[in-house]
C-alpha cells in the first residue's frame, strides 16, 4: 500500500475538504456534513498562515486522502527546545489499521526533528485503548499528568 504524508498547502485544500466531509458523516449526522467540512475547511484555511508554527498534514493512500493530523509548534522562551504538539489525528474508517496513523505519526517526528526540537506530545483519553497501543508501539511513552480545560464555550 503506498501511503503518502503531505503538508497542506493551498494544492492539498480540495483533499483536504474531502477528509473533513468524511469524518462529518463518520462522527456526525449525515444531514449538514458538507456544511460543516465546509467551515472547517474554512477555519484550516485560516489557520494556515504558514508562520512556521501549524501544519495540517494529509495522508493519502494510493493518492485517496485518508486521515490529517494537526500539528502546532510549541515554544520555550528560554533555550530549551520546545515540542511539536499533536492537536488532532484523524484516520477515516476505511483506511484504519494500515499504517495510515503511523505515516503521519512518523512524519510529525521527522519535523520534529528538522525542526531541532525536544519531541513530540500528545493527548489522548485513557480508554483509548486501540490509539494507547498505536503511540506506544511508535516510540511515545505515557506519563502520569492531570489534564485540565477551561471551556469558553457551552456544546
Amino acid at each position: 500500500m503506498n501511503i503518502q504524508v503531505v503538508s497542506v498547502g493551498p494544492a492539498q485544500l480540495d483533499a483536504l475538504g474531502v477528509v473533513l466531509e468524511a469524518i462529518e458523516r463518520e462522527t456526525g449526522e449525515e444531514a449538514g456534513a458538507a456544511e460543516r467540512a465546509a467551515q472547517g475547511l474554512v477555519q484550516a484555511r485560516a489557520s494556515l498562515v504558514y508562520t512556521g508554527a501549524f501544519w495540517v498534514l494529509l495522508a493519502l493512500v494510493e493518492g485517496a486522502p485518508a486521515g490529517y493530523a494537526a500539528v502546532c509548534r510549541i515554544p520555550k522562551l528560554d533555550a530549551r527546545a520546545g515540542f511539536l504538539f499533536v492537536d488532532e489525528l484523524y484516520v477515516l474508517a476505511p483506511y484504519r489499521r494500515q499504517g495510515v496513523a503511523t505515516a503521519l505519526l512518523d512524519h510529525t517526528c521527522r519535523l520534529a526533528r528538522e525542526l531541532g526540537l525536544a519531541g513530540v506530545r500528545l493527548l489522548v483519553r485513557p480508554d483509548n485503548v486501540a490509539a494507547r497501543r498505536l503511540y506506544r508501539a511508535v516510540g511515545f511513552t505515557e506519563s502520569p499528568s492531570l489534564f485540565c480545560e477551561h471551556s469558553l464555550t457551552r456544546w
